[in-house]
This record gives structure tokens, C-alpha cells and sequence, in this order.
């Protein structure tokens, strides 16, 4: 779905903005978009059928202490790797981003997929 990214971004971008976040939205929503760009890829169930078969990618966002974090769940159970891309190439820069710009991340299982996190601080 060539719009979640979009759609994520500006979740995160209106909801940092509710929370008096600003100062942390252009960050979040690189790993936001980045992360939901790799849930979409790798998700094969569909979404319940007035979505029109479309793959369901979740984003949660949760400030808690000093930490933002950003949570993409989807139904594949695969874990996303950091792999090189050729010089070249128009993607797979995505995890270096998210590991570039967070405090850190990684890959929690779900029941019916996986849960891809990243965490910036606060302060």
C-alpha cells in the first residue's frame, strides 16, 4: 500500500505535535515511515475485507520516562535485517536509518506476525 508510509508519517507527525513532542517529529517520522515500509513488504494476510485485501500493518506510538517508542506490528513472523544495498540502488537503507537515528530497535514476536520497535529519547 504505497500510502501507509504517508499515513504514518503524519500520525506521528500530529500526534508528537498533541504531546508537545515537536522537537522529535522530524526523526519519528523517518522510522516511522521506514519501519511501516518494511511491515508492508513483508506482510502477505490481508486486512479484513472492506479493506480490500490490502496487508494490516499497525503503528503505536508510547512516550513513557524519557523514551518515544515507535511500534509497527505485522503479520509476517520474519526478522528484518541490516543488509547492504549496491550504491545504486533506490532502497534497503531503511534499518540503517532507524538503527542511525534511534537509541535502539529490534524485533519482538507477535501471536500472528511481529512487533518491529524503535525507541528515541526524550531529553
Amino acid at each position: 500500500m504505497p500510502a501507509a508510509p504517508g499515513l504514518a508519517r503524519s500520525f506521528v507527525r500530529h500526534t508528537l505535535r498533541a504531546w508537545r513532542l515537536g522537537r522529535l517529529v522530524d526523526d519519528a517520522e523517518l522510522v516511522a515511515s521506514e519501519l511501516v515500509t518494511n511491515a508492508v513488504k513483508a506482510s502477505t494476510t490481508p486486512a479484513p475485507a472492506d479493506l480490500r485485501g490490502t496487508p494490516l500493518v499497525m503503528v503505536e506510538l508510547r512516550a513513557d520516562g524519557d523514551v518515544l517508542r515507535i511500534a509497527v506490528k505485522d503479520s509476517d513472523r520474519g526478522r528484518p535485517a541490516l543488509q547492504e544495498a549496491a550504491d545504486d540502488a533506490e532502497g534497503g537503507r531503511g534499518l540503517f536509518l532507524v538503527q542511525a537515528l534511534s537509541a535502539r530497535w529490534d524485533v519482538s514476536p507477535a501471536p500472528d506476525g511481529k512487533v518491529t520497535w524503535a525507541e528515541l529519547h526524550l531529553g
